[in-house]
């Protein structure tokens, strides 16, 4: 699924035994949803294991023609938007590293036994975004697990005019279409000239 608000939309369900997850799949499966305007049946689900946690962070980085937004929030989870005021927000020039300087407004209020943790993982994450020509990056939440970072929940998106020089690190990767997308018969004409190149 490549849209957010999937919390919300009744689409995520927690701590659930197997006969719960049949269940739960059986009752959304094609079932059509409406995101940002788009409507489509619901056709795939990820089922993972439960990690029991307290706090949820929220994470993203967003790249743009001058560099990258990076914001972070202790409130992380299903009500981000609620809390919307407690996200902090930097801008990095592309010329500028993400160094501990740059990432220090975004974590200043943590508490200090973890302060250093997940500064360190917001600048690793921000390198994995700029070695994988990511242009968005979203983790909500991701928590920590015995003093570790841990994504629960996280979308991407590739740049795919970068595929020429990250066919390797990508290996099979599939470019689908956004959430209720169809092409039309030009735009698939394209597409299938373009994967013959």
């Amino acid at each position: 699924m490549l849209f957010g608000k999937r919390g919300k939309s009744g689409l995520v369900a927690l701590n659930l035994d197997l006969a719960q997850v049949r269940q739960f799949v059986k009752e959304r499966l094609g079932v059509e949803v409406e995101m940002g305007g788009c409507k489509a049946p619901i056709t795939t689900f990820i089922v993972e294991p439960f990690v029991p946690h307290d706090q949820e962070y929220y994470l993203s980085i967003m790249s743009d023609r001058l560099g990258c937004t990076i914001s972070f929030s202790e409130c992380g989870g299903i009500e981000i938007e609620e809390n919307w005021d407690k996200v902090k927000t930097i801008f990095l020039p592309t010329e500028k590293p993400m160094t501990l300087d740059a990432c220090a407004p975004l974590i200043a209020t943590l508490p200090l036994e973890v302060r250093t943790k997940i500064g360190d993982f917001i600048r690793g994450s921000f390198s994995v975004f700029q070695d994988l020509d990511f242009s968005f990056m979203e983790m909500n939440p991701f928590t920590l697990v015995n003093g570790e970072p841990y994504p629960l929940d996280m979308r991407g998106e590739l740049d795919d005019t970068a595929a020429f020089k990250n066919f390797k690190k990508w290996g099979d990767i599939e470019f689908p279409l956004p959430f209720g997308r169809v092409l039309s018969p030009s735009e698939s004409y394209i597409h299938e000239l373009d994967e013959k190149i």
